[in-house]
């Protein structure tokens, strides 16, 4: 008898465990938080929750929300695959039922110089992030393998993580920034920057004039079809003028510079480099 009870006390503290595992389990998936807009440092924020990995699209439009006042505003929508919490009288929820939906109305700085009309802060995960539309915002990917791409008048920042970055610039012409990692940055028409990492860079072919830069690493640009300024950084690089007057500068680190048709100026600088031109 004494056999059976210490089988049945043990089957009971298997029961007893199984079940604390089982809540255990069940409180880590309910632990991934919401999403914020909030107001902070004077501008509009949206701040992914911890544990997210977002998909997250934000559209803007000019509307005029009191024709009595001077001046209009933006209606930026924010999408994503989590509910989010408003923490700001600027925004509220299209439908009530829905809060993966929100809006917000921001009005536009006259005669400012701010560089942001909003911020979005991805946070950690892998998060997807797609920006439409003119007003001016710079989006943080935070730490993972992130996918930020959008229009001429966002600023990219890839942060850590292999990340894949498309397009921006903003309202001084600068980024995206790729951040720690092994990022992928096309659609440059501005002043772009891989940072630490093998990154590979591309410019646009709209004829303009591109600064870009490989930072830290072995990295991979091609400039566009404008006079472009190419810096390969330290690393063993492969840079490429493609047509138009450029400027390849290898730096240090054994290079591969290739001019392209135009009227280039290479230089290869510390190490064993190739040069090329058309």
């Amino acid at each position: 008898m004494r056999t059976l009870r210490t089988i049945a006390a043990t089957g009971a503290l298997a029961l007893a465990l199984g079940g604390g595992v089982f809540a255990a389990a069940t409180a880590q998936a309910a632990a991934v938080s919401s999403a914020s807009l909030v107001h902070a440092d004077g501008e509009l924020w949206y701040k992914a929750g911890a544990g997210q990995a977002n998909n997250l699209t934000v559209t803007a439009k000019v509307v005029d929300v009191d024709p009595s006042q001077f001046g209009e505003d933006y209606l930026l929508t924010f999408r994503d695959k989590f509910d989010i919490t408003i923490s700001t009288n600027a925004c509220s929820y299209p439908s009530p039922t829905d809060h993966k939906v929100a809006e917000c109305t921001v009005a536009i700085p006259l005669g400012s110089d701010d560089s942001d009309d909003y911020d979005v802060d991805l946070g950690d995960g892998n998060d997807t992030a797609t920006v439409t539309g003119s007003a001016y915002t710079s989006i943080h990917g935070g730490t993972g393998n992130d996918v930020l791409k959008g229009s001429a008048a966002a600023v990219f920042y890839g942060d850590d993580g292999n990340d894949r970055l498309d397009g921006g610039g903003g309202v001084w012409a600068m980024g995206p920034f790729g951040g720690a990692g092994n990022d992928t940055i096309t659609n440059c028409d501005a002043e772009c920057h891989g940072g630490p990492g093998n990154d590979s860079l591309t410019g646009t072919a709209s004829g303009q004039d591109f600064g870009l830069y490989g930072d830290d690493g072995n990295d991979v640009i091609h400039g566009g079809s404008g006079a472009d300024l190419v810096h390969g950084g330290k690393g063993h690089d492969k840079l490429y003028g493609d047509s138009g007057n450029d400027k390849i500068y290898g730096n240090s680190g054994n290079d591969l510079l290739h001019g392209g048709t135009g009227t280039d100026t290479l230089s290869g600088g510390p190490g064993t480099d190739k040069v090329y031109q058309d």
